[in-house]
């Protein structure tokens, strides 16, 4: 006969945070899970929503961290301290013109609740050292079709808190 080991984690809200992995909803996607005091949570996200489920309450939220509609989440990552959950979603169809505003980089402090919008533009990229978004700044043509006009544009960069860095040179868009 052989003994049998459960492993537990010291703390009790990792005990509950762990638990709360295993009964997630098929196809989420864990962001990120605090077991300190003020922060005993699992951010996770379902069908390009983002949920929190606070461990000691029991209680699932919805994150409504944008106050403009979106059509997916393309991308969540941490801060380095990770106190802000960064979210980059595509606007789609709730897009007035996609070169301009096409995507958008949200942030949510986990700490406030409070959520920010960092910037908006055709692309976003989350780099090693830096987050890049890349906007339209003019057209070059703005009399000719919508099909054929040429745009300039320019990359924007920020920290990895969501503070402007710089803005880079314009160049053509392809």
């Amino acid at each position: 006969m052989l003994p049998c080991f459960s492993v537990e984690a010291n703390n009790p809200i990792e005990n509950r945070i762990s638990s709360a992995k295993k009964s997630l909803p098929k196809g989420a996607r864990i962001v990120v899970s605090y077991s300190d005091t003020r922060r005993h949570k699992l951010y996770f996200t379902v069908r390009d929503r983002l949920f929190s489920y606070d461990v000691i309450t029991g209680k699932k939220c919805d994150e409504t961290f944008a106050t403009t509609k979106y059509s997916k989440i393309k991308e969540c990552w941490l801060s380095p301290d990770s106190t802000y959950i960064f979210m980059a979603v595509d606007n789609g169809p709730f897009s007035s013109f996609y070169l301009d505003n096409g995507q958008t980089l949200w942030r949510l402090d986990t700490r406030t609740k409070r959520s920010r919008r960092i910037g908006e533009g055709f692309e976003i990229i989350h780099k090693k050292g830096c987050i890049v978004i890349r906007k339209a700044s003019r057209c070059l043509n703005p009399k000719a079709q919508q099909s054929r006009q040429k745009w300039m544009g320019q990359d924007h960069y920020y920290d990895l808190n969501g503070k402007i860095i710089w803005a880079k040179d314009e160049y053509k868009i392809k």
